[in-house]
């Protein structure tokens, strides 16, 4: 007896955003497929409210930025790949169009977790990387002090810079904001046993 092979069928980009505004639970869509994101832990939301507390956020405004976390999505290829990056933030007044999706971030942060810090490295900076607006990709430890960021230069050249210290400062030069590693830090209880 033959059976009929099951067919996938895949969403189109529309669909994926109508369906993210009803769903509990937050999904990355690439190429038509839905990637269930993890739950957070207090050491994550805590870094991200820190950086969101010293960010010049009014400054931001005033510069026509605007600062997103967590919530929102970031369209890496057109209708193909999007994500929710921890941390995203535009200066291009074309993404004040979409209520639902910035697609030109100048500056790109990610929280990294044991499960997603190979894919973060990886496979979002090559597809990051490929964003003409972006300027900044920054990745930040949960359980010890470590900050790397790449830096796109005028050539298109990333350059790549690790931070380990809490006296250390991380420079957002593309939006003039600069701030100590100890203020990212702030309030984060590290488990010895997560080193």
């Amino acid at each position: 007896m033959n059976v009929p092979a099951v067919i996938k069928t895949k969403l189109t980009f529309e669909e994926y955003l109508a369906g993210e505004q009803e769903s509990a639970v937050r999904h990355e869509y690439r190429y038509g497929e839905l990637i269930p994101i993890e739950a957070t832990t207090k050491n994550h939301n805590t870094i991200v409210t820190n950086i969101l507390l010293n960010a010049e956020i009014p400054r931001l405004r005033k510069a026509g930025c605007q600062v997103f976390h967590e919530n929102v999505i970031t369209e890496v290829r057109e209708k193909r790949w999007a994500v929710y990056p921890d941390l995203v933030i535009t200066c291009d007044p074309r993404d004040t169009n979409n209520p639902l999706v910035v697609r030109h971030p100048q500056v790109i942060t990610e929280v990294l977790s044991k499960s997603t810090a190979s894919y973060d490295r990886v496979g979002k900076f090559f597809k990051y990387q490929r964003i003409p607006s972006l300027q900044q990709y920054i990745l930040v430890s949960q359980y010890a002090v470590a900050v790397e960021y790449y830096l796109r230069m005028e050539d298109g050249q990333w350059i790549y810079t690790a931070l380990d210290s809490l006296d250390d400062k991380l420079v957002i030069p593309s939006l003039d904001i600069e701030f100590k590693l100890s203020d990212l830090y702030a309030a984060v209880v590290f488990d010895d046993h997560e080193k």
